[in-house]
């Protein structure tokens, strides 16, 4: 029985390929990104249209007739909704989602509904390497760090600790390159 006979019969979502040779794949680091964004969205998203919905229905005259106001209730508690339903996919992915760094490459894959997504770089294939952070990520401690803008990029969101995965990743691409 083949490697990677053995890992599908183990049911392994690893595979080998050709280009990524085993003796070069040794894992660096792996990290998952934070939910801390996403979860404070939700939260807002649901506070204010459960908000406004409230309000609109404790004042039927507040937008002119009962009518109007029941037809914006109705409005707003559908956004709330689409956007609630979205923020939780985006929470299930993020969950589902890890950040590898091996000697070799930077890889972002997820799970979702039995479909396996992955994405990476090969360490002589970056170009450019960049980490983003607004204030509000800075104090809240993650950041993104985007590799090859442009040209089949890899952005790797909501990452906790970005300074120390931005550093390894910088290492890493040094010593290849």
């Amino acid at each position: 029985m083949s490697q990677q006979d053995q890992q599908t019969s183990n049911g392994s979502s690893q595979s080998t390929t050709a280009d990524q040779p085993n003796d070069h794949n040794e894992v660096i680091l792996e990290t998952n990104p934070t939910t801390k964004p996403t979860l404070i969205r939700l939260a807002v998203v649901l506070f204010l249209s459960l908000g406004v919905v409230g309000y609109l229905q404790l004042n039927p005259e507040a937008l002119g007739s009962p009518d109007i106001t029941n037809t914006a209730a109705l409005v707003v508690l559908l956004l709330g909704l689409v956007l609630t339903v979205r923020f939780l996919v985006r929470t299930i992915i993020l969950v589902r989602t890890t950040y590898v760094v091996t000697s070799s490459r930077v890889e972002q894959e997820y799970e979702l509904l039995f479909r396996t997504h992955s994405k990476g770089i090969r360490f002589d294939k970056i170009r450019s390497h960049e980490l983003n952070q607004n204030r509000i990520q800075s104090i809240l401690g993650y950041g993104t760090i985007s590799m090859n803008r442009g040209l089949g990029p890899l952005r790797l969101e909501n990452v906790d600790e970005p300074e120390a995965v931005y550093d390894t990743i910088r290492t890493c691409a040094k010593r290849v390159a």
